[in-house]
């Protein structure tokens, strides 16, 4: 199995921690004993800060799920991505590393154009990650992930219609530490994942460094040439000081890098109708996860970046001060469908150069009958996006024919400079009327101010090339404000103990941007996206700990949704209307000593109620959400097995279900069963886990998506690049999951 420069690296500091075994011997179960030792809490319960203070899941008013570090590291959850395997009724797409699709209950954002915001927000230990495919960035020395569903316009610092990703990774302690793993499976896959805690001055300074290695020669067959598709070779570190000059003051200093390169993920080319394939494409195989590409669609991403906090003591309550820094330098091409020649059809290339900084002041108030956080938050970032399309559309496509046919290139290049600035302010208050019922009001003001300066120019053609609708070399400039106020109403309610009711109305925004109109002027401001949403729910522990059962009803309205289309073959956006109902299961059951049970079901019914292409004319009103599966489910069972020499052997597994999806707004994948029925997903996953008596050690062997699911992620239309729509046949850009990938993982620790 070959190794990398620094996945050796990397298994040569492992070694080094093993051999620093015996003088980093402490153990520290202080963590899950403080747990247990709380009222209604169990050792298994994550602390949560989603309403900017410590509480458990169940004590959230609103839907949302958390994942240990300790879990996702059994469950092989090693990025945003791989949350769809413990969380349904979500999309987190990452295998276009120019775009991360992402998905809370129908909102979702497809979209490339500089200075629009995501309407599913990524947060990495309180910090905003500005750009959707920062989530290319991976999970490693993790404390814990929230996913929060719905509008967090009170709260939160980015100020969202459709829910929030927030990852808090392990800050460091005053006690000597160290953990190490090493996991190797199928397609030369090797992670390695390691951490040392130590301290500098007794009570005073401590500091963490922990890091993680990735690489893969990838599993998808690439018959037009050599080697297989999904390679990856990534490294990523992060550093941590802190400080604690007083009992009362709470420093900590992170820095962190990340560098990936490979090859993109899952991609191939999908036939609806009649299954004619073009004597162009060379040696074209339909087999399933197979990469008919003749370039291997490269890319390479750098995210570095850190932040300064400090925690203050105050009155009873507690000051925050987060001030961070991100930098984002990526670069993707993604080719479609291939012919003899070797050129493809249509070659989009994208480079990223973003950079944010933001500042973060808040006080949480001391717990009481009236208790409160109030705060302010700062935003200013410039994000810098290079769009660079190569067309070759293949003789007799849709497209003009002023367009040159295959062999031919046809270049339009668009860069776009923009600047973001947000400024809010936002408090929220909790009112305690009795022991048991409790008001929550609260509500944030935000102004978004954004300007963009738009360059669009060809360098095959030095007019028009009236077959993309471009005009010739194009120079623009424009820039908007936006202000919103979102409030958030809530109604708590304990019936009895360890039953907690809820009802909550919340508005969210999301601010404009410029519209992406076929490379013509893009400093049309495009409308802000309005969300309400209507919430009630339950969150019990039942029957003496035994049941766990959580269900969440909920109804959203999202005006002006900024909306993506490549319709035409040209990129562009547009506003519209999405409204979306659900119902969100969680429950967890342990019916003896050591057997774990879980079982979480979402159900959404969500349609674009009004929906108007304007570049091609045509009314996707009525259609259903895109990337919002009807049902979806997971379930899955664990035992803690105790052997008579104090060891532990833990079975465990869990299946996935989703129903089928639509992937655009015409939701014409419907009218192709091969395609369509291959939406669906049926995923099984299974782990046995050895843990030594004295805790030491742990060997896993595991294997993911065992019987071989084959499941289509995304689907682009590209027909109109390589014959007349309507004739029987139409051509799509596909994106699938990971075959069954199988291995064993070695873990360390004093």
């Amino acid at each position: 199995m070959p190794f990398s420069f620094k996945t050796s690296v990397a298994v040569s500091a492992l070694i080094a921690m093993m051999a620093a075994a015996p003088a980093w011997s402490q153990t520290d179960q202080g963590a899950a004993q403080d747990a247990a030792a709380q009222p209604n809490m169990l050792p298994e319960d994550i602390v949560v800060t989603a309403e900017r203070r410590e509480s458990t899941v169940r004590e959230v008013p609103f839907s949302i799920a958390a994942f240990g570090g300790e879990l996702l590291r059994e469950s092989q959850v090693f990025s945003p991505a791989a949350l769809t395997q413990q969380m349904p009724g979500i999309t987190v797409n990452t295998a276009d590393k120019s775009l991360s699709i992402v998905a809370i209950r129908g909102n979702v954002s497809t979209f490339r154009t500089a200075t629009l915001d995501t309407p599913v927000a990524y947060f990495m230990d309180d910090v905003y990650y500005v750009f959707n495919n920062d989530l290319n960035a991976n999970f490693f020395d993790t404390q814990r992930v929230e996913v929060l569903r719905g509008p967090q316009g009170t709260l939160f610092g980015r100020n969202v219609v459709g829910g929030a990703i927030a990852v808090i990774s392990n800050n460091p302690e005053m006690k000597e530490d160290w953990f190490g793993q090493v996991t190797a499976g199928n397609g030369a896959y090797v992670r390695t994942e390691g951490m040392v805690n130590g301290v500098l001055v007794d009570d005073k300074l401590a500091f963490r460094a922990a890091f993680s290695t990735e690489t893969s020669n990838g599993l998808i067959d690439t018959p037009n040439q050599k080697g297989s598709y999904g390679k990856t070779d990534g490294v990523a570190m992060r550093g941590k000081l802190l400080f604690k000059p007083t009992d009362t003051l709470r420093i900590v200093l992170s820095g962190d890098y990340s560098y990936t390169q490979g090859n993109g993920g899952a991609i191939s080319l999908g036939i609806g109708g009649n299954q004619v394939v073009p004597s162009t494409f060379g040696d074209y195989d339909d087999s399933k996860w197979t990469n008919n590409d003749f370039a291997r669609s490269p890319y390479r991403q750098r995210l570095r970046g850190g932040y300064l906090r400090g925690d203050l003591d105050l009155f009873g309550g507690t000051l925050t001060s987060i001030t961070g820094y991100r930098m984002n330098d990526s670069h993707a091409i993604n080719d479609d469908v291939p012919v003899a020649t070797q050129v493809p059809v249509f070659d989009r290339r994208q480079v990223v150069k973003n950079r944010s900084f933001t500042q973060e002041v808040r006080f949480a108030s001391a717990p009481g009958r009236l208790s409160y956080v109030v705060g302010a938050y700062f935003l200013s970032a410039d994000v810098s996006t290079t769009n660079i399309f190569y067309y070759s559309p293949l003789p007799g496509s849709a497209v003009n024919a002023t367009v040159r046919r295959n062999p031919g290139v046809t270049n339009i290049t668009r860069e776009q400079e923009g600047n973001v600035r947000s400024l809010a302010a936002f408090g929220e208050a909790t009112f305690e009327v009795t022991d048991g019922l409790s008001l929550v009001a609260g509500g944030r003001y935000t102004s978004d101010r954004k300007k963009i300066d738009y360059h669009a120019f060809s360098t095959t053609d030095a007019g028009a090339i009236p077959g993309f609708g471009f005009p010739g070399e194009v120079f623009a400039s424009g820039g908007k404000t936006w202000n919103a106020f979102t409030p958030r109403v809530t109604v708590k309610y304990r019936p009895m103990q360890n039953v907690n009711l809820y009802a909550t109305w919340a508005k969210g925004f999301k601010s404009g941007g410029f519209v992406d109109n076929a490379y013509l002027n893009p400093t049309i401001p495009l409308e802000p996206e309005k969300a309400q949403n209507y919430e009630i729910g339950a969150k019990t522990r039942l029957f003496d700990n035994m049941l766990d059962f959580n269900v969440a009803l909920f109804k959203q309205k999202t005006k002006n949704l900024q909306n993506f289309s490549g319709a035409g073959g040209i990129a562009h956006t547009y506003n519209g209307t999405l409204k979306m109902k659900g119902v969100e299961i969680e429950s967890v059951l342990r019916p003896v000593d050591g057997l774990r049970l879980t079982g979480n079901w979402t159900h959404l019914v969500g349609t674009y109620t009004d929906l108007r292409d304007p570049l091609v004319n045509l009314d996707y009103s009525g259609n259903p959400a895109k990337f919002a599966p009807r049902d979806s489910f997971t379930v899955g069972a664990s035992y803690d097995l105790a052997m008579a020499n104090g060891a532990k052997i833990t079975p465990q597994a869990d299946f996935n279900y989703s129903s089928r999806i639509s992937t655009d707004d015409a939701n014409t994948l419907r009218l192709y069963d091969n395609l369509y029925n291959d939406t669906k997903g049926r995923t099984l996953n299974a782990r046995l886990n050895y843990e030594s008596a004295d805790g030491r050690w742990t060997v896993g062997i595991w294997g993911k998506n065992l019987t071989n699911n084959y499941q289509i992620v995304n689907a682009d239309d590209i027909t109109a690049f390589l014959a007349v729509p309507g004739n029987g046949t139409t051509y799509w850009k596909i994106f699938t999951n990971t075959p069954r990938t199988y291995g064993v993982t070695l873990s360390l620790r004093p």
